[in-house]
């Protein structure tokens, strides 16, 4: 059978590259008290995280943010910043949004492709892998006849402005919905793996 062929408007894909690009060096430096104790975080050092690699007609680009880690005043305990990362993840929320919306409507392959058409680096155990996990459905809306996720069409409509890192990391954390405090559900009620399990069912 032969593969569907992906048509995605030109407008489109810019508006993808220039909003993603623009995390380019953002810097996420918001830690809440540690965990273990309650005792105040105290800068540590930075760690370079890679939030998605884009195929663009120069060749891949890797998309990387900075995430501040600090140390637990009292127990010494590793914090990691408020990041745009689902725990257990490698790449950004905004683009695991994208693959497990997609793959409510598609298959985890044609999912895959659309997402390269768009200039975004992932395949389908990726998507698969997202799709059947324990992470929430995200809020989406249709634009250019794709449903896409509230978290990502922000990214795309963010006003860019300045040099690398210009975006709010603040603005960005909110429109993602925190997710690198999101915690699954124990019962896994509204999550994308219950969603594809009634899915395949039918």
């Amino acid at each position: 059978m032969p593969k569907q062929q992906v048509k995605i408007p030109s407008l489109l894909i810019t508006t993808v590259m220039v909003g993603i690009s623009s995390l380019e060096g953002t810097l996420f430096a918001t830690a809440k008290p540690c965990p273990l104790c309650g005792g105040k975080p105290q800068p540590y050092d930075t760690k370079k995280k890679l939030y998605v690699t884009l195929k663009t007609p120069m060749g891949r680009k890797k998309i990387m943010v900075n995430v501040r880690r600090f140390k637990c005043k009292k127990c010494g305990n590793l914090i990691y910043a408020q990041e745009p990362f689902y725990p257990d993840t490698r790449i950004g929320s905004a683009i695991v949004d994208m693959a497990i919306s997609l793959s409510r409507l598609h298959s985890y392959s044609h999912t895959a492709e659309i997402m390269k058409a768009l200039g975004i680096e992932i395949d389908r155990g990726s998507v698969r892998n997202y799709a059947l996990s324990n992470l929430p459905i995200p809020p989406a809306n249709f634009l250019y006849g794709m449903q896409l996720p509230n978290s990502f069409i922000s990214l795309m409509t963010k006003e860019i402005s300045g040099s690398k890192g210009s975006v709010s990391s603040n603005e960005i954390l909110a429109s993602s919905g925190y997710p690198s405090a999101y915690k699954p559900p124990i019962d896994g009620k509204n999550t994308s793996a219950e969603f594809q399990k009634r899915k395949n069912k039918h």
